[in-house]
Order: C-alpha cells, then structure tokens, then sequence
C-alpha cells in the first residue's frame, strides 16, 4: 500500500510553504513523493514552486476536490503508479470541507492501494481564529487533522502561540504537533510499515482523528455535501463561488511587464474582501525572471519567489479569492497597472 497525505488548512495558512520543506525532508529519507495540488481557477501557479522537489506535480484547477472536482482527484489517484517507496501528498485549497473529503477518499473503492488518508492541518498561528464568519470551516479543519503543524511561530509573540496551543486544548483538537523532521519520519515509517506488512497495518495506517468509522460499506450516503453555484464567467476572470462558505476567486491577465513599485503599490491597497492574492508577474526591474507572488490578508506583506527565465506557466496573471469580491474595483486596480497610472 502506498501512503495518502492530505494537507489542510485555511487560505493562505502555509500548506505551499510547507510542501517546500516537506519535501526535501521526504527525499532524504528515500522516499519517492508526487503531489497534486488543488485550488481556484490556476493550480499551476503553486505547482509551479514545487518544481525539481517532487517526481511528479499534477494540478487540480477549480472546484473543491471534496466536491465538484473529486472525480479529478480519483482519476488522478487512480493513474499513481505505485511502488516501493512512493507516497502520495494531495494540497487541498483553502475552503476545502476535510471531513467530507476523508470519508469520500476512504470509502472509494478505487482507492484500495492507498492507505487511509493521513490528514496534515496547517494551523496559521498568526491569523488562528481571526477569520470572523469563517472561523468555523478553519476549526472544522483541524478537528478532524490526525496531525498538526503551526506556522509562521517564528513571526509571534510567545503570548500569542500560548493563546492559540490553549484554543486548541479548549476546542479539543487532538491532532499530534510535528515539526517538519518528524513528520517526515512518521510518513517513512508508515511507508516501510505499509510495504513490509499491507494487510495487517491497512485497517490501522491513518485514523484521520474525525471519530468516524471508516471501514463500513462503501455504498455511505453523504448526508452533508455541500454545492457550489457556479455563476457568470468572465473570458479572463471565470468565477467560482462556494455556496457554503461564501467564497468566490477571479483570476485577471497581468501586462506581461509591470513595474515593481506600481504591482506592490496595487497589492498593498488591496479591498478587504481580499483574503489571497496569488499569481505570477514580470517585474520590468528584472528582465526574462519571473516572479509568483501572493497576499494575504489586508496587513501583511506581499511575498515573491522567483521561479526563472522559463516557467511552465508563462501568462502573467492575478487570481483573488475572497467573499463577495468587488469585481470592477479589482479590475480598475489592474487597467491602471496596464495604462500606467499607478
């Protein structure tokens, strides 16, 4: 049996961040990863970062894959050629519903090579809780983690990671704290577990902490999938909204060359309905590299990677997520990087 690892957690809580450093930490210990990475309209820019770190990157651009694209994901699971060695990580976006994807990958009889799924939650401890009406769908994520891994704790006070191990315990989240290292050392344990002894770790391989009972018939109604209300899509800004948790993304077409000052100017004014940015750019500053950039949240700082002279994705671009976005002032903010006004 091969390894199934789904990484959780709210937009822009870290779980790219996280890959990159998983990763490495798996191939020292010689393991074979491939990812699939799932999120609004353009997986590919995320994919895009993990370039030369995994042996395969595949994308899942759109619906949840707990929903609308979970026969992408089956198909896409279902093609993993397995071997000793290989493990499987799928990044799940940000409004993914956890519990529902875990019962749906564990009852799907295509599946059975895989073990169940081992969920990773990515606790952003900076923003934990702070997300107003959507702190319920980042507590939903957690609880039903078998693991747990907080980031950015280098950025916050100790006062504040005491405030959120304490909501934690309070909201009973079980999932076991790991660093990077010993994740790593609990996934290729499990994958030698898996390889030496199948049937008898398979009904024990991952217990995803949500309480339930995963080896009954696979004919389980799923009494709570939610819908997606796909509305007006736009010929550069196709729009997914997400019925239950409120969600909508756009994407826009970038100029192919842009000033630094000006894009950084656009993605520090940003409306507050922007809970991501996410994208690629070309700065006029540095000629023939591109750089993927992202923004969360209204206060914090836009980051940028540089992934080369060619990436795969060659399209400058936007892509904003957030609830009830203000589409025209989205678009006027990117016609006045085109014309040059900012």
């Amino acid at each position: 049996m091969t390894p199934l690892v789904l990484l959780v957690g709210f937009l822009g809580s870290g779980k790219t961040t996280f890959l990159k450093g998983i990763l490495p930490a798996l191939q020292e210990r010689r393991l074979r990863p491939a990812v699939i990475i799932n999120d609004y309209q353009n997986a590919r820019v995320d994919a895009e970062q993990l370039t030369g770190l995994a042996s395969e990157v595949s994308a899942i651009s759109g619906d949840c894959v707990c929903c609308g694209s979970r026969e992408e994901l089956v198909s896409a699971l279902e093609r993993f050629e397995h071997a000793p060695g290989r493990i499987v990580l799928v990044e799940t976006n940000g409004t993914t519903d956890s519990e529902q994807l875990i019962e749906m990958l564990a009852l799907e009889p295509a599946l059975k090579a895989f073990s169940l799924p081992v969920q990773l939650s990515v606790v952003d401890a900076q923003r934990w809780q702070k997300r107003f009406w959507h702190n319920a769908l980042e507590r939903e994520q957690a609880r039903t983690a078998s693991h747990l891994f907080l980031s950015r704790t280098d950025t916050v006070p100790a006062a504040r990671l005491a405030d959120v191990e304490a909501s934690l315990e309070h909201l009973h989240i079980r999932g076991r704290r790991v660093t990077l290292a010993s994740f790593a050392e609990e996934i290729a344990a499990l994958e030698a577990e898996l390889r030496d002894e199948p049937q008898r770790t398979a009904e024990k391989a991952a217990c995803c902490g949500c309480g339930h009972d995963h080896a009954h018939d696979h004919a389980h109604d799923h009494a709570h999938d939610h819908a997606h209300d796909h509305g007006g899509r736009h010929h550069d800004a196709p729009d997914h909204r997400h019925a239950d948790h409120h969600f909508s993304s756009m994407e826009i077409s970038l100029p192919e060359v842009v000033s630094r000052r000006s894009f950084h100017h656009v993605l520090k004014h940003l409306p507050d309905e922007v809970i991501r940015a996410k994208g690629l750019v070309h700065f006029a500053e540095s000629p023939g590299e591109y750089f993927i950039f992202q923004k969360v949240d209204r206060f914090d700082e836009p980051q940028y990677f540089p992934v080369g002279r060619e990436p795969k994705v060659k399209t400058p671009l936007a892509l904003f997520i957030g609830p009830d976005l203000p589409e025209e002032k989205l678009r006027e903010a990117v016609a006045a990087l085109r014309e040059g006004g900012i």
